[in-house]
């Protein structure tokens, strides 16, 4: 599905055509915010994508789960790295799920 898409950026605005996949819900008057990939992103940015507080987010860059690079006081953590993380604990997740539903269907997970 083709869909033309207005962006407005610092130095300019833009308009792009997207190819989006079928499943992709088609709705208008939603904002969608785009990103390079390679580019970092706050600890704030990163806790609202992954769905967990800051201190959490925190804790993660330093244990070095997460990378991020400082600038000045601000550390921006590699997009990249931050999107990997995010499909690797929802695959876990899944699993953990997918576990506790046998356990229970096979009468080994007590309520």
């Amino acid at each position: 599905m083709q869909v033309p898409m207005a962006f407005h950026g610092e130095d300019q605005d833009m308009t792009l055509t997207a190819t989006l996949p079928r499943s992709f819900p088609a709705t208008t008057g939603q904002e969608v915010d785009l990103y390079p990939a390679s580019s970092g992103c706050t600890v704030t940015e990163a806790a609202t994508l992954l769905g967990i507080s800051e201190d959490s987010v925190d804790s993660l860059l330093n244990i070095d789960v997460l990378k991020y690079r400082q600038k000045g006081e601000q550390r921006l953590i590699d997009r990249e790295n931050l999107l990997e993380y995010k499909k690797r604990r929802e695959y876990r997740r899944s699993g953990l799920v997918e576990m506790m539903r046998l356990n229970q269907e096979m009468g080994l997970y007590d309520d």
